[in-house]
């Protein structure tokens, strides 16, 4: 029962945290800023924290507040458009600075933790 609530309160702060920055509806030169800023942080912060808890706490972080913080479901959306009004350049973009930059700056926070 403590992680189906840890994964409760994680999911509501998450989608909270994510409606708050969809709501300031960053954009610059057309693309979606807000998708690739949440899932660079959501990135960097699942890999600061890696390892570092279980049980209760490791439900709340990962599946419940970075899984509903970076969501999948925004970038899919983004994507779609921007290729639905043929700005393939800006989408693929848009596709490489989230896949690309969320890895390197998860990778870069998780090998940050070992050099210590």
């Amino acid at each position: 029962m403590n992680g189906y609530l840890a994964l409760i309160f994680g999911a509501v702060v998450g989608s909270s945290l994510r409606y708050f920055l969809s709501v300031l509806n960053i954009s610059i030169a057309g693309l979606p800023i807000t998708t690739i800023l949440v899932n660079i942080s959501g990135s960097a912060l699942a890999g600061f924290f890696l390892n570092k808890f279980n049980g209760s706490i490791y439900i709340f972080l990962y599946i419940g507040l970075f899984g509903s913080y970076t969501t999948l479901s925004s970038f899919n959306i983004d994507l779609f458009n921007l290729m639905s009004e043929k700005l393939f350049l800006k989408a693929f973009i848009f596709f490489t600075l989230n896949i690309f930059l969320s890895f390197i700056f998860f990778l870069f926070i998780l090998s940050s933790k070992f050099k210590n």
